[in-house]
């Protein structure tokens, strides 16, 4: 039996899940993943708040650490060891 609608939706209407926004680094990084960096041997965890395309090509991630004492907040894609990827449902 099928659930009663009370609002008429069209067929052609966008689907309420936004779309998985692009993951454009070599490492399919993207903006709300978690990723291990590793600075001048200084390991940490962080956030990706968003991705900076250089001149050059590559990639440079705008991190806001999970741990207060650390005060990086800029990383490179080679930097970064591991990835825990947002996971939209």
């Amino acid at each position: 039996m099928a659930q009663q609608r009370l609002i008429e939706v069209p067929d052609t209407a966008p689907s309420a899940v936004p779309a998985e926004p692009q993951r454009q680094s070599s490492k399919r990084i993207g903006a709300g993943d978690i990723v291990l960096v590793d600075k001048k041997g200084r390991r940490f965890h962080a956030l990706v708040t968003e991705l900076e395309q250089l001149e050059t090509g590559r990639f440079e991630l705008v991190v806001r650490p999970l741990d207060s004492r650390i005060s990086y907040r800029t990383a490179s894609v080679r930097e970064v060891l591991e990835v825990w990827r947002k996971r939209r449902v």
